[in-house]
């Protein structure tokens, strides 16, 4: 159960990182010159897209993981003891 919780989770807290990412990348760069001080707006910081796309990649990574991940689920005492027997 946590699998289908999880998986598909990670993959949109990937896709939703990778796209914030791609936008903030393509703002216009606006660059002024007053007395001769060069100051710049919208400049993308380069740490907070290196940051997004680390973490878009480890989502993943992680999905992979779970999908790859083949075994059973522990049932705990009381699942066991509440499953039915044909």
């Amino acid at each position: 159960m946590y699998k289908r919780i999880l998986i598909p989770t990670l993959l949109i807290v990937s896709l939703f990182t990778l796209a914030y990412a791609i936008y903030r990348s393509t703002i216009e760069r606006v660059t002024t010159v007053e007395n001769g001080n060069q100051v710049v707006y919208n400049d993308p910081p380069h740490g907070l897209l290196l940051g997004l796309c680390i973490l878009s990649g480890i989502c993943i990574i992680g999905a992979i993981a779970l999908i790859l991940d083949r075994r059973e689920p522990v049932l705990t005492e009381q699942q066991a003891f509440n499953k039915r027997t044909v």
